[in-house]
């Protein structure tokens, strides 16, 4: 395999204020304002330049925070990233690793096994891509309360929050955040500069938490505190709740974002390079030479026992509609396709339905569905366990088309 140029790899993230407040850019940034087409099946699709015209195939920026180690806690996480990377609408800006401490150590103190953030995943994929991703650390430790800015800490983990803030102060359009973790890093950024978020963000795409049901789901979980604090911020929220009043794992609820496939569906005749990167990430390689392990691995037994495992999927959903896709039945069979080109196609339907939405301080959410124009939106779509099969068989054609 001829491997591609390597690319320099933004680690360290840096913006040229230009001797300037941040309060001062936001202002001088206002003729550069982004069109953000958002209805029930609408996403982001479209930016105003600065001389006012429409450009069809400007990329919608994206931060996407992620629990994200290596080895992994949840090999789903791995998946997701691919996702945001394989999605040809999105300018990602930035990965944020939202880690708690407890994944990081051994047990009995820890979880189960020691990691480390998910930095090598990122930069191996970044290498792959040709795209150069700033990846920065949030806070290790929940936050104290749902107003807490987490400063104060080592400067490792403040680095995902100064990245957020950094990226949101430098953009002259809206920034939509996908979260597939806790809220910690969102609502600590929100907290240290309120206005710049309400200015600056289009909307958090947010998998966490449950439409009902006595069980705290598990990304709300991680940070009971932060999840009370994004959702009282007011921030606009399209909300993918992995639990529903069943429970986390019913692959027919209406309400459900979940759906399972095994590896061998997913990934079917994907890309040698990647084939090597997740036989690396899945199976936490800890060998050193990262990028030369791209063009050595992803055959043999480890990638045959590999193909045995089965994956629980929650969040592709909430990227894909992001990005402004639709899951179609085409000829070749169902695909995520632009929503403007899906016409004459059978769809599988999924919309955002406007909610009103409060949550105690125990991190459950009422809502409710409603009528006026809020800027809360819950996903739902059509039941059937039908949904995974469709989903697999357009997720593996995503992984398939990536650009490696």
């Amino acid at each position: 395999m001829q491997r591609p140029t390597f690319p320099a790899l933004n680690i360290k993230y840096e913006v040229d204020m230009k001797n300037m407040t941040r309060r001062q850019m936001i202002k001088s940034g206002g003729t550069a304002a982004a069109a953000l087409a958002i209805g029930p099946n609408i996403v982001a699709k479209r930016i105003i330049s600065s001389e006012g015209k429409r450009d069809r195939d400007a990329k919608i920026p994206l931060i996407h925070i992620t629990d994200l180690y290596h080895p992994p806690q949840d090999p789903d996480d791995l998946l997701d990233f691919a996702t945001v990377m394989a999605l040809d609408e999105f300018d990602l800006k930035g990965g944020a690793l939202d880690i708690t401490r407890k994944f990081l150590i051994a047990a009995p103190e820890g979880f189960d096994i020691p990691r480390d953030p998910g930095f090598v995943p990122v930069t191996q994929l970044s290498y792959l891509t040709g795209r150069a991703v700033p990846v920065a650390m949030g806070p290790i430790e929940p936050l104290k309360n749902p107003k807490d800015p987490a400063t104060g800490l080592p400067s490792q983990q403040e680095a995902a929050i100064r990245m957020v803030l950094d990226i949101l102060s430098g953009s002259s359009q809206p920034v939509v955040i996908s979260s597939v973790g806790s809220a910690r890093i969102i609502t600590a950024s929100y907290n240290r500069e309120p206005d710049l978020l309400k200015e600056k963000v289009a909307y958090v795409v947010l998998n966490a938490g449950s439409t009902g049901g006595p069980k705290t789901e598990w990304n709300a979980e991680l940070d009971a505190e932060a999840y009370v604090g994004l959702w009282r911020s007011g921030l606009p929220i399209r909300w993918y709740p992995p639990s529903t009043e069943s429970g986390a794992f019913d692959p027919a609820s209406d309400r459900g974002t979940y759906w399972k496939a095994s590896h061998a569906e997913l990934f079917k005749s994907i890309s040698d390079p990647l084939r090597a990167w997740i036989t690396f990430t899945f199976t936490g390689n800890w060998r050193g030479d990262i990028i030369r392990a791209l063009s050595e691995l992803g055959n043999g037994s480890v990638w045959q026992d590999l193909l045995a495992g089965e994956r629980n999927m929650w969040s592709t959903a909430s990227l894909v509609m992001a990005a402004g896709r639709v899951l179609a039945r085409t000829p070749e069979g169902w695909r995520f396709v632009p929503q403007s080109g899906a016409g004459g196609y059978e769809l599988w339907p999924w919309r955002l339905d406007r909610i009103e939405a409060s949550v105690n301080d125990n991190g459950q959410v009422s809502w409710k569905q409603s009528a006026n124009h809020g800027n809360t939106m819950l996903f739902g779509r059509r039941g059937g366990t039908g949904y995974g099969v469709a989903m697999a068989d357009a997720f593996n054609a995503l992984l398939r088309g990536m650009h490696v």
